[in-house]
């Protein structure tokens, strides 16, 4: 059954019994990811709404709306002061951040922007061969080590020779409850503001789309250790749906950059409340 069928559902089995204070829409909404303050805001206004459609199309696009930014737009415009543009990608374990690496940096490259890419998850062989492999299929030229070495150093070495527009550093995946990783990943913001004072300029955080609401936890301890500049949504093919967003826009307020739709590295677009809505009610 699709959510706007359930919701239809819950609300007229509210109506028609007259019931006060039912959790059934706060339910239905806690299972799309929308999180218990947005669930309970909107459970409460969509109870006395007629069109349900409408209203949640309406208030979807207010939350989401103003944090839609043009990732390719961004780069036109910091280019004019600034190169290389500094890209750290973030996220943890299985998000998708390596195959989005190689979207992002086809993107650019089909744009005509030259662009290096950096692969610190220096402890993990298969996955800067993983990035690697991209890399070549891409066009771009991979910083990379052949032996277990400390990221923040192959950073450094990154940024001090690469001569492209952009520069993409790739993070190891890392759970935020692991202190050592995280205390890693913060070395590595170290390094580059010590070379440019201004870098990161872009801190992107991947988000799987099929992960539910613990998701905004990873976003906010990310963003303890660095600013996010915004967020890429993955996996957004198949049966996901990608709630999530919602209630990381709406309390986060996390700029929203892009969506992955597949495993083929032109499979990126820029994120439309009309297509979300689409494949969240499906």
């Amino acid at each position: 059954m699709s959510f706007f069928k359930k919701l239809k559902n819950a609300i007229q089995k509210i109506r028609g019994t007259n019931e006060v204070g039912s959790t059934a829409l706060e339910d239905i909404l806690l299972e799309a990811d929308f999180g218990v303050d947005l669930a309970e805001q909107i459970s409460r206004e969509l109870d006395g709404n007629a069109d349900i459609n409408t209203y949640l199309h309406n208030k979807l696009s207010s939350i989401l709306s103003p944090l839609i930014v043009d990732f390719e737009l961004i780069i036109e415009k910091s280019l004019i002061n600034t190169k290389p543009i500094i890209i750290f990608m973030i996220g943890v374990n299985g998000c998708g951040k390596t195959t989005t690496i190689a979207k992002l940096a086809h993107l650019l490259k089909a744009r005509g922007k030259s662009v290096d890419i950096a692969a610190c998850d220096t402890f993990r062989v298969a996955a800067v061969d993983q990035l690697s492999f991209w890399a070549e299929k891409v066009g771009c030229r991979i910083f990379r080590t052949e032996n277990a070495r400390d990221p923040a150093s192959l950073v450094f070495d990154a940024i001090k020779s690469t001569e492209s527009d952009v520069l993409i550093v790739d993070t190891a995946g890392r759970l935020p409850n692991n202190p050592n990783l995280m205390g890693e990943l913060s070395k590595m913001y170290r390094v580059a503001s010590k070379i440019d004072s201004t870098a990161p300029h872009m801190n992107i955080i991947i988000i799987d789309a099929t992960i539910g609401q613990n998701v905004i936890e990873h976003v906010k301890a990310f963003n303890d250790v660095h600013p996010i500049t915004g967020l890429i949504l993955t996996k957004m093919d198949g049966n996901a749906k990608g709630g999530s967003i919602v209630r990381i826009a709406n309390e986060l307020h996390t700029k929203i950059l892009g969506v992955g739709t597949g495993e083929s590295i032109a499979d990126f677009q820029g994120f439309s409340i009309d297509s979300f809505l689409k494949g969240l009610v499906e």
